[in-house]
């Protein structure tokens, strides 16, 4: 059944991108997942390379200006690097479409307590009905489950809208530390699992989630910030075989762990320079000596000033 939630149009002739580049590496891309004629039409086929055993597949989606920034300092709403490129505003619907086909294939959307605090009305939904229906008509929930991503839980807002919008299945992925605050802070109806270990994620506690799972489900991993080797083992044993991570900051924690595994990187042709926030500058960079790479999978465009790549990561 759909959901109430608030839904947008999103014209595929007006959004459709041609695919101008395509690795030979996509012939590997054997995993199935969700489609319909809207995403074929507007994107194209997608397919992933595997899934993993003890973790989902994970991926992320941002838009970044043409020297890689994510923010404008003096309006930091991160769309607006899309939305103000004056020479495609088609171009940043077709970024938004693609941020929404990636949660519609999704069985998982991370999300920041920081986004939560930037934007009040922020639930990481499906926004086309197309896409919601498609997930219907495979048998899976309308919403991918949203999971808070926090160190200790200080910064979750807990009177978010997220939760309270019922349609929306919510996680949240913490350590201990920040289990005990979100037991003294939330207002919700809630169930707690923890972990110290991927050998204390048993049968039973996966069951004891999936009985609960009309509740706030609250991952407690680690002591005082959380294990995401353990936390993504009990997603994925959860049932979430992909994951839409749409937090830049997780993000990159997880490239420096070796656990993500795809970018999909839309590049808005603007530049913006300066000391305007760019992925990861919260977190520690890479050396000279020791960085990943990635390969250039695909390169679709919408004009000349719009370009939609998608990456896989290479750690070795």
């Amino acid at each position: 059944m759909a959901t109430s939630l608030f839904k947008m149009p999103f014209d595929a002739d007006r959004l459709k991108v041609e695919r101008i580049y395509a690795s030979k590496d996509l012939e590997n891309c054997k995993v199935e997942t969700l489609s319909c004629d809207k995403i074929r039409n507007i994107y194209g086929d997608l397919k992933f390379f595997e899934l993993h055993e003890d973790r989902p597949c994970t991926y992320t989606s941002l838009v970044t200006s043409l020297d890689g920034r994510i923010a404008f300092t003096d309006a930091p709403q991160g769309p607006l690097i899309a939305k103000l490129n004056m020479y495609d505003p088609a171009g940043a619907d077709t970024d938004w479409f693609i941020l929404n086909m990636l949660r519609s294939v999704s069985d998982g959307v991370m999300l920041g307590a920081g986004t939560m605090n930037a934007e009040a009305d922020y639930t990481c939904h499906v926004f086309d009905q197309d896409l919601e229906d498609m997930r219907i008509q495979a048998g899976k929930p309308p919403v991918p489950w949203n999971i808070i991503t926090s160190l200790d839980a200080t910064d979750i807002p807990f009177d978010h809208v997220l939760f309270n919008t019922p349609e929306v299945p919510v996680m949240i992925s913490t350590s201990a530390a920040g289990v005990e605050l979100v037991k003294e802070k939330i207002k919700n109806d809630f169930f707690v699992v923890t972990a110290s270990t991927t050998e204390d994620v048993t049968d039973e506690l996966i069951a004891s989630m999936k009985a609960n799972q009309d509740k706030v489900l609250v991952l407690g991993t680690g002591s005082k910030m959380p294990d995401s080797r353990v936390a993504l083992y009990i997603l994925k044993r959860f049932g979430i075989d992909r994951l839409l991570v749409e937090t830049p900051s997780y993000m990159h924690y997880l490239v420096s762990q070796q656990m993500m595994d795809e970018l999909f990187f839309n590049y808005s042709c603007l530049y913006v320079g300066g000391q305007a926030l760019t992925i990861g500058k919260f977190g520690k960079e890479f050396g000279s000596q020791d960085h990943p790479h990635t390969k250039v999978l695909s390169i679709h465009s919408h004009s000349d000033h719009f370009f939609y790549f998608r990456h896989k990561l290479l750690y070795d």
